[in-house]
Parts: C-alpha cells; sequence; structure tokens
C-alpha cells in the first residue's frame, strides 16, 4: 500500500458562516428594553413604562429594519405590550372616576 496515501480533511468553514449566532455587531438594546417595558406597562407603571416601551419599540423595528438589530419581532412585541398598557390605564382611569359617588 505505498501508493494509497489518505486525503488530508478539509479545511473548517469560515469564522460566522456555521450560522445560529447572531453577528456580534448586532445591538438588540432597544428591542429588548421594549419587551421588558411593554410588560411592566401591562402591571405597574403603565403610563411611564408604556411611553418608554413604545419609544424603545419603535427605535429597536428601524435598527431591525436597518440590519443593526436581530429582534424586530420582540422590538414589536413590546411596542404593542406599551400601547395596549396605556390604553387599558386610560380606560381603567376614566371608569374609577366616573364610577366614583
Amino acid at each position: 500500500m505505498s501508493g494509497s496515501a489518505i486525503p488530508p480533511p478539509p479545511p473548517p468553514p469560515p469564522i460566522g458562516a456555521t450560522g445560529g449566532v447572531p453577528a456580534s455587531g448586532a445591538d438588540n438594546s432597544m428591542g429588548t428594553w421594549a419587551l421588558v417595558l411593554g410588560i411592566v406597562s401591562i402591571f405597574c407603571c403603565p403610563y411611564v413604562a408604556g411611553i418608554l416601551a413604545i419609544i424603545f419599540g419603535v427605535k429597536g423595528r428601524q435598527k431591525a429594519e436597518q440590519g443593526l438589530a436581530t429582534n424586530g419581532g420582540m422590538a414589536t412585541a413590546g411596542l404593542v405590550l406599551g400601547i395596549i398598557g396605556i390604553i387599558v390605564s386610560i380606560i381603567a382611569s376614566i371608569y374609577y372616576a366616573t364610577s366614583r359617588n
């Protein structure tokens, strides 16, 4: 078996080509904060947390559209939860103000 040599293994794939891990330059903080503040706006501090969730949600969606972030869905969810938190709080405030004698 002097003429049959085992070929060398193929080279490893380039770094970042395997997928599954977002690029190190992705800034997902806006979308994450939008979601956290949206959840907080449902349970407590609806006006402050809701307004901040809307602001961070819009900014997070813009970053996702520009390709600077990978969590556009989280930003959208935070935006929606912030809006819902504010609307529910306004309805509850109106109900409370009109139901007192």
